[in-house]
């Protein structure tokens, strides 16, 4: 048996690595590095979002559908009715400025003639003051006669 044994070859020993424990070193004086622009680190990535679809109008929802055409015809009216709207508004404008124009000529017209009445209606008092003072003297000179 001991040829059996002889055969097998026994490995030979690993050899032994000595670790060595960091030896110290004393600094020595260097010049301040100049300063690096920061790098910006990645940001984390967000876990993909699910894609929104975006909200239809209800005019888009029924675009298709057998509802659409009356609702067209009842946009169009509606815009038609805006437009009349404005065409009103405007003509109402035009017709406002030319009355107003035309009052205030009336207006000025009205006070030239209130001015000349009342002119009038002045003369027309003193005439009447100088007649009331002439009877009262003519009252008192035939009172004073008879007395």
């Amino acid at each position: 048996m001991t040829e059996k044994t002889d055969s097998i070859k026994t490995a030979a020993p690993a050899p032994k690595v000595e670790v060595k424990a960091p030896v110290a070193k004393k600094a020595a004086a260097k010049k301040p590095a100049a300063k690096k622009p920061a790098v910006k680190k990645a940001a984390a990535r967000k876990p993909a979002a699910k894609k929104v679809t975006p909200i239809k109008s209800v005019y888009a929802q029924i675009e298709n559908s057998v509802f659409a055409v009356p609702v067209k015809l009842a946009n169009k009216t509606f815009m038609a009715s805006l437009g009349v709207f404005s065409y009103v508004q405007q003509e109402f404008d035009k017709q406002y400025k030319a009355f107003d124009k035309q009052f205030t000529k009336y207006a000025r017209d009205g006070e030239k003639v209130f001015d000349r009445l009342e002119d009038r209606v002045e003369d027309f008092r003193k005439d009447v003051e100088k007649k009331v003072d002439g009877a009262y003297d003519r009252v008192r000179d035939t009172f004073n006669k008879a007395a």
